[in-house]
């Protein structure tokens, strides 16, 4: 299950990466790195909560900086879910 998450997570970065030559790490920067805007960040939280059921909240995604915090805030609401 969490490598179906990180390649899903991934083919949506992927999908809004600007940098050609980057190649996507758990440590690519969203803003810097992939070339994310404020408008693509909500884009990107609106997608991952249709694809996984779950709901980020504001503050959230204000603390979302690289492709693994995006992977860590996923599972942490994933595992609410479960419990």
């Amino acid at each position: 299950m969490e490598q179906l998450v990180r390649y899903q997570v991934e083919r949506m970065l992927r999908r809004k990466h600007r940098n050609p030559a980057l190649t996507l790490t758990p440590a690519s920067r969203l803003h810097e790195d992939i070339g994310l805007d404020s408008i693509d960040m909500v884009e990107l939280v609106i997608n991952l909560e249709h694809r996984f059921h779950i709901e980020i909240s504001d503050r959230e995604l204000e603390d979302l900086r690289t492709a693994q915090d995006v992977l860590n805030c996923v599972d942490a609401h994933l595992g609410e879910i479960a419990e």
